[in-house]
């Protein structure tokens, strides 16, 4: 398959043109190049050393969580130059989904987090731009700490625990959702899941009797696109592989 090929089946999969995200995400296909696509470098960034991964590992094509327009409209020298330029020079495409990718309910970000917890009975929950785009349920009960054990472990990275009690009920947005922790404190949940916050949502989640987790805004996005990765190599029989450059954020 070629990228608009490939593309145009990704848009589909992901909903992508019935999805509000913000105007920068430009979700969909980013930067189109030539020739068959035989393997496609997954991360959810991108930046340079993710770049320099694809193009090192002989990848067509990246399919990314955060996408290389963020900054909005900007003239093309220094990094974003670089970036733009070695990914021409190199015939590398670059496909982009973010909220599509959170909320997908099969493959998405927030479901694979859902999975790797073993929440059950799930339901949709938190709200963002009029959509719920996590998933709230529950588990065996445990205490805060072990929970928290467990998340650290099956996903590699640091986690902050706000608070302490045993936990059966929980809310999960990946990625920087802290505050959707008022939410899971208004629907009476245990915790509330996610990947990084501020100085207030402490305070936010201690009176709101909440227990807050943060797992790693970088560590709880690396659910959706591996997962994309996985169906694209059962569908089409393209090579993927997962381009690892974790911020500990």
């Amino acid at each position: 398959m070629d990228i608009l090929q490939l593309s145009n089946y990704m848009d589909n999969l992901l909903d992508i043109s019935s999805i509000s995200d913000a105007p920068n995400a430009v979700n969909g296909l980013q930067v189109q190049n030539t020739g068959e696509i035989q393997k496609i470098g997954l991360a959810v960034d991108l930046c340079q050393a993710t770049i320099d991964l694809a193009i090192e590992k002989n990848c067509q094509m990246m399919f990314v969580h955060h996408g290389i327009f963020w900054g909005g409209l900007q003239p093309l020298r220094g990094s974003f130059y670089e970036k733009i330029s070695s990914m021409m020079r190199a015939n590398l495409g670059l496909y982009s989904a973010h909220i599509p990718l959170d909320l997908h309910p099969v493959l998405g970000n927030n479901r694979a987090l859902a999975d790797l917890i073993g929440l059950e009975n799930l339901e949709p929950f938190g709200e963002y731009g009029g959509i719920k785009i996590g998933f709230k349920g529950t588990i065996n009960k445990k205490s805060a700490d072990t929970l928290a054990q467990e998340l650290a472990e099956k996903l590699g990275s640091s986690v902050k625990v706000i608070g302490e009690g045993e936990i059966e009920s929980i809310g999960l947005v990946t990625g920087g959702a802290a505050d959707i922790v008022r939410q899971a404190s208004q629907e009476g949940l245990d915790a509330y899941i996610t990947g990084e916050g501020a100085n207030h949502h402490y305070h936010e989640a201690i009176e709101g009797q909440c227990v807050l987790i943060f797992a790693g805004h970088y560590a709880t996005e690396t659910g959706g696109v591996k997962a994309v990765g996985r169906h694209l190599e059962q569908k089409f029989q393209i090579a993927t592989e997962f381009l690892d450059y974790p911020t500990d954020l």
